[in-house]
């Protein structure tokens, strides 16, 4: 009824009009000459009309287009320092391993009665916690920005939250060994070890000093080390637990770099369908 009442008020307003200049209304301007030019122009104003919403809902998606390609590339991008990131964390936490078996296989050598002078420097290698550190601010960005909508790959859209879930898990799992450290790793080093031999420097004032400190008295003289104590069934399994955390984190991050190149070959399909 509204479009009827504005057809007829377009239709009257342009060229419905009597010979006294009163507009007349439609059922009159059927039967006048005037009809066919005021059709024509109400066409051409609907066309006109139509034309402008087409070019806008164009302009509209080119705009849309041209953020969500911009987001893929810094992602691209991201993705591939990522991978950089992932594999030199995988080659440090590969030696954090290989001083730990370092580690097992002279505790288990029983012949020799004193530890390698290289003993104490292997262990200090060996609690290492070497964080992911994944850059996720183009990744981050493009969530927030809300154009992951614009994409109608679903492998692409759920493949974009595993690979954040995975992340999460492997900080996640990056926080238990610093705690796994913390908590039972690192009282046992202050009573049988000289922490100052690591590099290390003990302050009571800040959490690190006050969690160790409360352990145990720290030894003063350099190099005192309790061999019976480091030679003991508990440090053994320390040593055991501190290697299979390791292993928890480097699965985490193979998981994170196969979801990496997933994602980048995911990536580089997309984009090549938004094209230049």
């Amino acid at each position: 009824m509204a479009v009827l009442v504005y057809l007829e008020r377009l239709l009257v307003t342009q060229s419905g009009r009597s010979e006294s200049g009163n507009p007349m209304s439609i059922p009159k301007l059927f039967k006048s000459k005037s009809l066919p030019r005021a059709a024509v122009e109400s066409i051409l104003i609907m066309f006109g009309v139509l034309a402008a919403l087409a070019v806008q809902s164009w302009w509209d998606n080119e705009v849309e287009r041209g953020v969500l390609l911009s987001h893929l590339t810094a992602v691209q991008d991201e993705l591939h320092e990522a991978r950089e990131s992932i594999a030199e964390n995988l080659r440090e936490s590969g030696l954090v391993v290989d001083h730990t078996k370092k580690v097992f296989m002279m505790l288990a050598d029983t012949k020799t009665e004193a530890m390698p002078d290289f003993f104490v420097k292997t262990v200090s290698e060996m609690y290492t916690v070497i964080s992911p550190d994944i850059p996720l601010s183009a990744f981050d960005a493009f969530v927030s920005s809300g154009s992951l909508r614009l994409i109608n790959d679903k492998a692409l859209r759920a493949k974009f939250a595993e690979y954040r879930s995975e992340i999460d898990d492997a900080e996640s799992i990056s926080g238990t060994m610093t705690d796994v450290y913390y908590d039972l790793q690192a009282p046992f080093l202050n009573k049988h070890f000289v922490l100052s031999d690591f590099g290390w420097e003990i302050d009571a004032d800040d959490a690190f000093g006050e969690r160790i400190i409360s352990s145990g008295e720290v030894p003063k003289a350099p190099y005192t080390v309790n061999w019976n104590a480091i030679r003991s069934l508990e440090y053994w399994n320390l040593v055991y637990d501190w290697r299979i955390a390791y292993g928890d984190h480097i699965l985490a991050m193979i998981t994170v770099q196969s979801l990496c190149q997933q994602l980048e070959d995911l990536l580089q399909a997309e984009i090549e369908k938004l094209g230049p």
